[in-house]
């Protein structure tokens, strides 16, 4: 099959990635690929080694110095402009348009396109998004999908639809298997945001007077800033943001990994990679969706108190690098992709509305 993947006409594929979407999207084409599909996709840029086509839309020549557009943003104004060019493109060679953007101009656009289509909802509703996917699904051929069950869940309600899931997964063999240092730091990765916050994982951390290395872009300077900078110290390290290979080192030298988020996490694509790593995931249900709960190697609790990490994080030393690694198995990539292979040659054979 052709397919075309939506990210977004200045959305970044290259590591290391700004979120779960972009890493899901390089992913999924990659695994396509090697499928035997023939993979284009709409975005900024990838890495060189990636095995896809990248569309690259052309940026609004309009100068910002101009008086004459100086009320609009400059983003905005390049939103409209390469959105408005994905309208132009020639689509009908494609089997199937797979969008997985948060830019509402490229479903305006894509509404026009009479193209079947699979949409996957990464996020949880806001209103945003709600009017945005509404009027999208109204006008287009086009499948909602949901990464997990709890956001399929909640779309549901949203929509006023069943709504699909398949769950996101990873590429194993990308992730190497360590022997644990259980006398190692404690490790945290995730957008510096006070959602996803890193503040348990400092508190839990400062109190067990383990170290602990912090990694991430920071989305939420004032944030930092104000609740994050003046805790680090010797054992509490803000490493940045790292790429995939960086971090599956880092977890080489932990004994644990803290998923402290306060917000529901759509599906917690860190938590698989950790595990992945040989690494054990102690952390909150919001940060943790219940298909990647276990008891054993990635436990969860109902709060949202550092303290009440303390006794789980005490039992999950027990699991072994290797139980860690099977739980990460059963969801691998390519499960993920063949099962989206198989709603788009369904979908291909569904005639549009006229």
């Amino acid at each position: 099959m052709r397919v075309l993947l939506v990210a977004g006409p200045f959305i970044s594929l290259r590591e290391p990635f700004n979120g779960g979407t972009e890493a899901f999207i390089v992913a999924h084409a990659n695994q396509l690929v090697q499928m035997g599909h023939t993979v284009d996709v709409i975005a900024k840029d990838t890495d060189e080694r990636n095995l896809f086509n990248v569309i690259e839309l052309q940026e609004s020549p309009l100068s910002m110095k101009d008086d004459a557009y100086r009320p609009c943003p400059e983003w905005l104004g390049q939103q409209h402009y390469q959105s408005l060019q994905f309208g132009m493109l020639d689509v009908n060679n494609y089997d199937i348009i797979h969008y997985n953007s948060f830019i509402p101009e490229i479903y305006a656009v894509g509404a026009l396109l009479n193209i079947p289509s699979v949409l996957t909802l990464h996020l949880p509703p806001t209103e945003k998004f709600e009017l945005m996917y509404k009027f999208f699904l109204k006008h287009a051929p086009a499948l909602p999908i949901g990464i997990s069950k709890r956001m399929s869940k909640r779309w549901a309600s949203s929509l006023g639809k069943d709504i699909d899931v398949i769950l996101n997964g990873i590429v194993l063999h990308q992730w190497k298997l360590h022997h644990r240092n259980n006398n190692g730091y404690l490790l945290w990765s995730g957008r510096i945001t006070k959602e996803k916050n890193v503040e348990a994982a400092i508190h839990l951390a400062n109190h067990l007077k383990q170290p602990l290395k912090i990694i991430g872009p920071i989305f939420d300077q004032e944030y930092f800033s104000i609740h994050v900078e003046p805790m680090l110290s010797e054992k509490i390290q803000y490493i940045s943001h790292v790429n995939q290979q960086q971090l599956n080192e880092l977890a080489g030298g932990a004994s644990a990994y803290l998923a402290t988020a306060l917000w529901e996490e759509p599906f917690g694509l860190s938590t698989l990679e950790m595990l992945a790593s040989g690494l054990p995931v102690v952390g909150f249900y919001t940060a943790i969706p219940p298909e990647l709960r276990d008891k054993k190697v990635s436990i969860a609790v109902d709060s949202d108190d550092w303290r009440d990490l303390i006794k789980p994080l005490e039992k999950a030393m027990n699991a072994t690098p290797q139980t860690c690694r099977n739980f990460a198995h059963s969801f691998d990539m390519q499960k993920t992709s063949e099962a989206y292979a198989e709603v788009y040659h369904r979908l291909s054979k569904t005639p549009c509305h006229e």
